[in-house]
């Protein structure tokens, strides 16, 4: 019993006290307890009775280990997510850090010595660190709120041509390191009616992601198909790929998502989790098609604001009237 897990204890626990439970009616019942240990009449034995009694108990510990069972399976998720989390804390927010420390460092002591392009090279060592760290620390903020239901989809008009530009911006020094290419082909004036920070995390992390795992001198495609009145986004890469295996656990707390990228980069796994979960609460769905060594595409649905319009125009049209619901 100690090889079993805390929640697997509870149900043993239980049921282990409802067969004690029947055993004891059945023992009362051929033995006359009250009879035999307190000397009161004897009764006969009355086996359907006894029956009717074992059925009810036992339909009882149905319904009871059936609740308990599933207030396990909470228990047992909520103590996988703080391991993974101690882990991500412990190792993942570790290693910028380190960098960024072992960087800094050498670049105070031997500044004077140091040539132009060597100054250059830990300065954009010190940079992707703090940058790295940063977005741990963004990705274990974001999740903590989601476990704790503190933040909801706040809607708000935007051109998505723009945040697109913007979340490659970010990704931009790690994605010109690797040679890879990301083309943005929304059209321009594409304005949607979204939580713009949820949106912004997802976009970096799914990036950050094709980055990742996509070769050197690989390509990156941002699109936005739009259909009736509303716009699928698609991020799509020509990398490693996954498999199936890989697929069936993306987005499962209890799963070690993370792998070397093509380069070498490490990371949490927080990333794809945090997208999926933020999707799900804007009333959408995260969707992923891939195959090994031909890539990997992530795509959700977005809200259009209906017209071409440039977002800060259509800002100004949803002040007059009802902003439609994010379905992110």
């Amino acid at each position: 019993m100690s090889k079993l897990n805390r929640p697997n204890k509870i149900l043993l626990s239980e049921f282990i006290g409802f067969a004690v439970i029947i055993l004891f009616l059945w023992i009362d019942e051929i033995y006359d307890l009250p009879h035999s240990l307190l000397g009161a009449e004897p009764t006969p034995i009355n086996t359907l009775e006894s029956l009717f009694e074992t059925a009810i108990v036992f339909v009882l510990a149905l319904v009871v280990l059936t609740i308990t069972a599933n207030l396990a399976r909470k228990l047992q998720r909520a103590n996988t997510e703080k391991a993974r989390l101690f882990e991500v804390i412990s190792h993942d927010l570790r290693s910028p850090f380190t960098n960024l420390i072992g960087n800094a460092e050498l670049l105070r002591k031997n500044f004077t010595t140091l040539s132009d392009e060597e100054r250059r090279d830990l300065s954009s060592g010190i940079f992707e660190a703090a940058d790295k760290a940063h977005d741990l620390l963004e990705n274990l903020l974001h999740w903590s709120q989601l476990q704790l239901e503190q933040s909801s989809p706040a809607p708000t008009v935007c051109d998505l041509r723009e945040l697109v530009d913007s979340c490659i911006d970010h990704v931009g020094l790690a994605a010109t390191r690797k040679q890879i290419v990301i083309t943005n082909a929304i059209a321009d004036g594409t304005a949607v009616n979204v939580d713009e920070t949820a949106i912004r995390s997802v976009l970096r992390n799914l990036l950050s992601n094709a980055v990742k795992f996509s070769k050197p001198g690989g390509v990156i495609e941002v699109v936005g198909k739009v259909r009736g009145g509303k716009v699928r986004l698609s991020v799509a890469d020509r990398g490693v790929g996954m498999s199936r295996k890989e697929l069936k656990g993306l987005f499962q707390m209890g799963t070690r998502l993370s792998k070397t990228g093509t380069a070498g980069e490490v990371g949490s796994g927080l990333g794809l989790l945090i997208s999926y979960e933020l999707i799900r609460r804007g009333g959408g769905k995260l969707k992923v098609r891939s195959e090994p060594g031909k890539g990997s595409t992530f795509s959700f649905v977005l809200p259009k604001v209906r017209g071409q319009r440039s977002a800060a125009k259509a800002s100004v049209m949803s002040e007059e009237t009802e902003p439609v619901d994010s379905q992110s």
